[in-house]
């Protein structure tokens, strides 16, 4: 079987992933106590905004933002079916590519949160793996912002692009990730989409049937084939 690619969309997550490998190649140089991320960090960290903490408090707390909240998103947008569907389908695409992508990373690169450089107290209980990337802005990236712009109408792109920038800065915020870590999320999540488009036959082949066999029963109504959604 003949595989297509679509070439726009692999040229642009090769030059994204280019921008991830030269950024980690400079906190691999620097560290990320640098003193522009340490700067950027304390920027964010020392100015609280009181009506908002516990907001971000709570969307920073392990998948409160991320898995509790993105899960149903797909799981609802697969029910609508039609656009919404595909935009399911391509977000699930794309996690599954984030989740072992940011897995790897943490595994091969070993950078320690903020609050263990600038003994500091993080808002909230986190644990001591890897800072870089950050797993939230990674998921949150591909899913809540770049999925959701593509194949989403504004008015329902714009609200989950929103929860997905608030999550990114909460990590920040409460004190357990650094602001490159947050870049670099989003830039391997952005990657991750555009090839998940530069691969139709992954996401809107296989992935799709997966999606079909398990969630068949979810559907407001009967499905047309895998590529009509």
């Amino acid at each position: 079987m003949k595989v297509r690619i679509e070439h726009r969309h692999l040229y642009v997550a090769l030059m994204l992933y280019a921008l991830y490998a030269l950024l980690t190649m400079y906190i691999l140089m620097n560290s990320e106590a640098n003193p522009v991320n340490t700067y950027l960090f304390f920027t964010v960290f020392n100015n609280k905004v009181q009506a908002l903490t516990p907001l971000l408090t709570v969307i920073s707390i392990d998948d409160y933002g991320r898995a509790l909240f993105w899960i149903p998103i797909a799981l609802i947008l697969w029910y609508f079916g039609g656009r919404y569907r595909r935009a399911s389908v391509l977000m699930v695409s794309a996690f599954v590519i984030s989740l072992l992508l940011g897995e790897l990373m943490k595994h091969i690169i070993y950078e320690p949160r903020p609050f263990l450089v600038l003994h500091i107290t993080p808002l909230i209980h986190e644990q001591l793996d890897s800072s870089y990337p950050s797993g939230h802005a990674l998921i949150v990236g591909t899913g809540g912002a770049y999925s959701a712009i593509i194949a989403l109408p504004w008015y329902v792109s714009l609200p989950l692009t929103l929860e997905a920038l608030l999550v990114s800065y909460g990590r920040i915020y409460v004190g357990v990730h650094w602001p490159l870590d947050v870049i670099a999320g989003w830039l391997l999540g952005i990657a991750n989409v555009e090839l998940v488009l530069a691969l139709p036959q992954y996401y809107g082949g296989v992935i799709y049937m997966i999606m079909k066999k398990l969630l068949g029963w979810l559907s407001r109504r009967s499905n047309g084939s895998p590529t009509n959604y």
